[in-house]
């Protein structure tokens, strides 16, 4: 089944929040009567705390969690307003501008203006202003004008002053930021044509960084072109300036950046609308449109913060067909004619630039598509280069994050039969994923649902969402502080249409701040889980067919060969630590007979039963307990001593002597029913040897006495040997 295409919410609208900046506004009338004098004689301290209740609410609600509009930038938080008015009362609270709370208006307004500019604080700075001010001048509060004055002048300077040095940094930033992006630009995509340059660039062992410095450099002797084609039109054509702007971002949007010019470019502006003035006449008329005789303050010659001293300005749109690169601006002096001859020159130069930044785009394009081919190739490599699951799913995980920006990745596995999920792998998340599984069912999270309906689940914007997503099961509780988040079904090759299995399991990617997943990044993450549903049903192949050569097909048990290994890694860590380790070795009692009288079927019955005892006995993930070959078995005591083994081999005696078997005639006569009893040999590491080989032998040697001794015993080698006379080894 084809994946379904990932759901799109319409985009959000942003209503003004009026209901409060009208309750903002009544308060601060208030406070302009005089409301928080404290000299006015009824209930001085409640009409304080009464009107600061409403602002302080605001800002302490709104500073916690502010709206979509200000989050995105789209207006003033409401604590701006809401923190001038707060301090308007407290101005008026403390006994005016001179009163100990002056400040405070200072503190606030600056703070505003530093978080969203002085356009944005400065009306709110004039709200504050005359609310101290009016009661003052009517006689209704306490003040004079003498403190009154430079106080006003003060906080309407802390509006103007941080906010317009905000502004200027910002736009230093967008410049710099503007120029590194062009240059990016410019470096991507030379690789091939470079080569001509930069012979180096075809040695296949250079690496990353020398590339990219390579790179870089005929980016800036590109961008050093664009300048002196700038140049070349003030110097030819004798004009005032010459400026070109580019796309501010990674795409044609709404605001150009100036990236060169040349002549006078004091009042040239750094940056203008796609749609504005002449920038806006010359993509809508697809051609070069000239201005002649403008105005000092024409409001079409959006590149300038002044048209004095110029004749004419010709607007000369960068195009290639419908791709749009930019503008070229020439401006003229009074005694320059643009038509004729300079206008077709200036046309020839802007074709030219086109051409150049086109070239560079294309071929950035195919450098971006190179190297996101290479992470292609080399995530799934990574992730087909590992056989268990847990490496798998680590390397899944890993790998998503090279080719999509996110912050938190889950991958979650599916048991053998369908019916539960378990997160294998994460990263990103401060407290870890619930390792418990859970159903796979349409309650229990975003996870289970994608596995479920075998369906991408796309959660953009979740900052809107009334309610959290729950993504690992319910007893994980909903998923908070996340923007966006993106669930995609693994597959086993060939496993994405209707009759197919059920999905593998569900990768998660979410982003706490960033952009909605786009359809690209699924279309990226989707690539990478066709390798990662191949390599993980190949785990499984190989953890079965693992599971199988260590595990005795009979009983469940660990096999002879198991049993070797764990022994080696027990007794080196004994070794490393000084601990103790028991062998125990068990034969059951007249096993032939039980074979000859009951047949081999109950033989086999017998042997699963021994072997279900040994299971439920033993410590799990500390002690083992194995099939060593035919009725005999072996149990590992890690960090126990031969009395602590005699203790348990007794009480397996017991549980063993208390199963009772029945063998049903096959003549229908009446079933018989008999009890099975078993003998043990113990050995101590290192009490009673000091290699392997040597401690099954002791433990053998002793269940051979338990034998001669009547069966149905447990026997220690330090028996054996006393019984023997010697302290050296024994021999029966």
């Amino acid at each position: 089944m084809r994946q379904e295409s990932l759901r799109r919410r319409a985009p959000m609208r942003n209503d003004a929040p009026i209901v409060e900046l009208l309750l903002l506004l009544l308060v601060a009338g208030g406070v302009a009567m005089g409301a928080a004098d404290p000299d006015r004689a009824q209930l001085p301290l409640p009409r304080v705390i009464g009107l600061a209740l409403l602002p302080a609410l605001i800002v302490a609600r709104s500073y916690a969690n502010p709206s979509q509009a200000a989050r995105r930038g789209h207006r003033a938080p409401m604590w701006v307003p809401a923190l001038a008015v707060l301090a308007a009362v407290l101005v008026q609270a403390g006994g005016g501008p001179a009163g100990p709370l002056g400040v405070v208006a200072f503190l606030g307004i600056g703070a505003g203006s530093l978080n969203v500019g002085a356009k944005r604080v400065l009306p709110w700075a004039v709200v504050t202003v005359l609310a101290v001010a009016v009661p003052v001048v009517m006689g209704n509060a306490v003040g004079s004008l003498g403190s009154l004055i430079p106080w006003g002048f003060g906080v309407l300077l802390s509006a103007a002053i941080p906010g317009t040095a905000l502004v200027s940094e910002r736009h230093a930033h967008r410049r710099t930021q503007a120029r590194l992006r062009t240059l990016e630009d410019e470096a991507g995509g030379l690789r091939h044509e470079s080569s001509q340059v930069l012979p180096t660039l075809r040695d296949r062992n250079l690496d990353d960084e020398t590339r990219e410095r390579d790179l870089r450099s005929i980016a800036r002797q590109l961008q050093q072109d664009i300048e002196r084609a700038a140049s070349m039109l003030v110097t030819t054509l004798g004009a005032t300036t010459a400026s070109i702007y580019r796309p501010d971002g990674d795409e044609f949007g709404d605001r150009l950046v100036l990236v060169a010019a040349a002549g006078d470019t004091r009042s040239l502006v750094d940056d203008v609308g796609t749609r504005d003035g002449l920038f806006g006449a010359a993509f809508k008329a697809m051609g070069p449109v000239c201005l002649k005789s403008p105005q000092p303050d024409d409001r079409r010659v959006v590149h300038r913060s002044t048209c004095q001293n110029l004749g004419s300005v010709l607007a000369l749109p960068l195009l290639e067909g419908e791709r749009r690169y930019g503008v070229m601006v020439l401006d003229a002096p009074v005694d320059m004619d643009l038509d004729g001859q300079p206008r077709e020159f200036a046309g020839h130069l802007a074709d030219f630039v086109t051409r150049l930044i086109a070239r560079a785009v294309d071929l950035s394009a195919i450098r971006e598509g190179m190297r996101e081919n290479h992470a292609f190739y080399e995530a799934c490599r990574a992730v087909s280069r590992h056989v268990r699951i847990d490496a798998i799913a680590q390397e899944v995980v890993h790998s998503a994050g090279r080719f999509v920006d996110l912050d938190r990745c889950a991958l979650a596995l599916a048991d053998d039969l369908g019916a539960t999920l378990r997160v294998v792998a994460h990263d990103g998340f401060g407290a870890p994923p619930p390792h418990a599984p859970f159903p796979i069912r349409a309650e229990e999270g975003l996870l289970a649902q994608a596995v479920r309906h075998r369906t991408a689940i796309d959660r953009p914007d979740l900052f809107s969402t009334a309610r959290a997503p729950v993504l690992f099961g319910k007893a994980g509780g909903p998923a908070r502080d996340l923007a966006s988040l993106l669930v995609l079904p693994v597959y086993a090759p060939g496993g994405d249409h209707e009759d197919a299995p059920p999905p593998l399991g569900a990768l998660l990617v979410a982003r706490e701040s960033a952009p909605d997943f786009s359809a690209e990044d699924n279309e990226r993450l989707e690539v990478l889980l066709h390798q990662a549903g191949a390599s993980i049903s190949n785990g499984r192949l190989f953890a079965e067919h693992e599971s199988r050569s260590i595990t005795d097909g009979m009983t469940g048990l660990p096999n002879h060969r198991r049993f070797q290994e764990v022994m080696d890694e027990k007794l080196a860590r004994c070794s490393r630590t000084g601990s103790k380790l028991s062998l125990l070795l068990m034969d059951i009692d007249k096993f032939k007979s039980v074979n000859d009288t009951y047949g081999h079927p109950m033989g086999d019955e017998v042997i699963r039963r021994l072997a279900r005892v040994l299971a439920e006995a033993v410590r799990g993930g500390q002690d083992l307990a194995a099939r060593y070959g035919g009725e005999e078995f072996v149990v590992v005591l890690e960090d126990a001593d031969a009395g602590d083994a005699l203790v348990l081999a007794d009480r397996l005696r017991e549980s063993f002597k208390d199963e009772q078997f029945v063998h049903m005639e096959t003549d229908g006569a009446r079933p018989l029913t008999f009890r099975c009893s078993m003998s043990v040999g113990i050995a101590c590491y290192p009490d009673d040897a000091s290699a392997k080989a040597e401690l099954v032998d002791k433990a053998d040697q002793a269940l051979y006495l338990s034998k001669q001794r009547g069966r149905d015993r447990a026997t220690c080698w330090e028996t054996l040997r006393q019984a023997n006379g010697s302290r050296g080894e024994a021999r029966v």
